[in-house]
């Protein structure tokens, strides 16, 4: 099992330093398909016996000092600290939590597990079944669970993590807000959206926590507040996510469940399922539009920030197949700015290339925290054309590796034939944008069999 993680990037900015040392993996949203390379894997037996057989890698006559294993340095530690102070002291915490990450990184997972469970337990039995103080060491189960390849157990302990603090700070309390925010983001990189073998209960938990932290946000601090508005935007993406899936058409809505009547909207035809993909469009499209007017309303927005919120709504109905709509809101967005003589710099570079629409996932390092392992990351550069509506054609990988065959490239290609783009404007219209050069970031993440 390969479980994968991929960020875009148009400037050529490096998103992370994380390395991975054993196993490599190619994707770009919604494939799932792994590129593997076993002769790393190899390597790394290799490596290994060249460290423990001194013999072959130096002179006979040259002392060998073996090397000390920091878990075993750990589990002397863990007994002092029990035979000193009783094995739930609280010290032990952080000695669990230390174990247990360097276990995952000697890919001792199950020893990892168990570590793991123990310094749970020593936190409940020190600060209560319902401390919050626990949920690192939870995080961290969660991400070994996922090495295991047991993503369901991995969905129980994010559970136990929100019944936990929500027992502790209450529903509702804006206490809850990282919280939300934090496994909003545990989600978003290890079940990505698009990933094959996603089913539709894991997009409903994306937009279960996107709306319970919208809810909170606009109860509290209001509907122009800043983080309200991300939180607009975060659920109109989910909302968006889970047509995509319902759908299975990429990123149209199905021809078979809807048609277009005289004013350009969808409405639901006769259909399967037709019901629900309409009530998730329908959701999503509404919750942009509170995001749109949250961004006028607040009086610290930026004409240019504005700016990118309509091109935003552009993006959504350009996904959608509604060209007109889409290329409306591109063009207002720019004269927002080009009627403004202290923007007029910015109008000029205001979407004058091509870029991944923000549908696709985008990982940063804040979001790599909770990551179960290191990652490693590899920059293609590729010359493909952009057209008005979106479309990507033409697509040619310019710096492939050696090492990458032919059916990793197709594969590459057909994938990002299907990746939403964002089309670029020359001189406030709408243009097809050919041979453009865009740095395609792989972050992959391996996991075991």
């Amino acid at each position: 099992m390969s479980f994968i993680r991929l960020a875009f990037e148009t400037d050529g900015m490096i998103l992370s330093e994380h390395t991975r040392q054993t196993t490599a993996a190619v994707s770009t949203p919604g494939s799932g398909l792994p590129w593997r390379r076993p002769w790393v894997r190899l390597g790394c037996i290799l490596a290994g016996l060249f460290f423990l057989a001194p013999a072959l890698g130096q002179e006979e006559s040259t002392a060998y000092t073996p090397i000390s294993d920091p878990a075993n340095e750990y589990l002397d530690e863990i007994d002092h600290i029990e035979a000193e102070y009783g094995p739930y002291s609280m010290e032990l915490s952080d000695m669990y939590m230390g174990l247990g990450q360097t276990l995952m990184s000697n890919g001792e997972f199950e020893r990892a597990r168990d570590a793991l469970h123990r310094g749970v337990m020593v936190e409940r039995v020190n600060m209560g079944p319902n401390s919050p103080e626990q949920t690192n060491h939870l995080y961290m189960l969660a991400n070994v669970e996922i090495l295991l390849g047991e993503p369901q157990s991995a969905d129980k302990v994010l559970q136990n993590i929100y019944f936990i603090n929500s027992n502790y700070y209450g529903e509702g309390n804006p206490e809850m807000l990282p919280v939300l925010d934090r496994m909003y983001r545990w989600y978003s990189l290890m079940r990505p959206p698009g990933t094959i073998g996603l089913e539709s209960k894991d997009y409903d938990r994306m937009i279960d926590l996107t709306e319970e932290s919208l809810s909170i946000n606009e109860a509290t601090k209001g509907e122009t507040h800043p983080d309200t508005v991300i939180a607009y935007r975060r659920v109109a993406d989910a909302q968006f996510q889970m047509v995509r899936h319902l759908t299975g058409h990429g990123m149209a809505v199905s021809k078979e469940f809807y048609s277009a009547n005289s004013s350009g909207s969808l409405y639901p035809s006769l259909g399967f399922g037709s019901d629900t993909v309409y009530k998730h469009y329908k959701a999503g499209m509404q919750t942009y539009r509170s995001y749109l007017e949250s961004m006028l309303a607040n009086e610290s927005t930026t004409l240019l920030e504005y700016a990118e919120a309509l091109a935003d709504l552009g993006d959504w109905f350009l996904v959608f197949e509604k060209y007109r709509k889409s290329r409306l809101f591109y063009e207002q967005s720019y004269q927002i700015l080009a009627q403004n003589a202290e923007y007029a710099e910015q109008a000029a570079s205001f979407m004058s290339r091509p870029r991944p629409m923000h549908f696709v996932v985008n990982l940063k390092p804040g979001s790599l925290q909770d990551a179960p392992i290191e990652l490693r990351e590899m920059s293609l550069d590729i010359s493909m054309t952009v057209t008005s509506h979106g479309g990507v054609h033409n697509v040619e990988v310019l710096n492939a590796p050696e090492d990458m065959s032919d059916d990793e490239l197709m594969e590459i290609k057909k994938q990002l034939r299907f990746t939403p783009f964002r089309p670029a404007l020359k001189e406030g219209e709408v243009v097809t944008t050919k041979e453009f050069i865009w740095q395609y970031v792989i972050v992959p993440q391996g996991m075991v069999s």
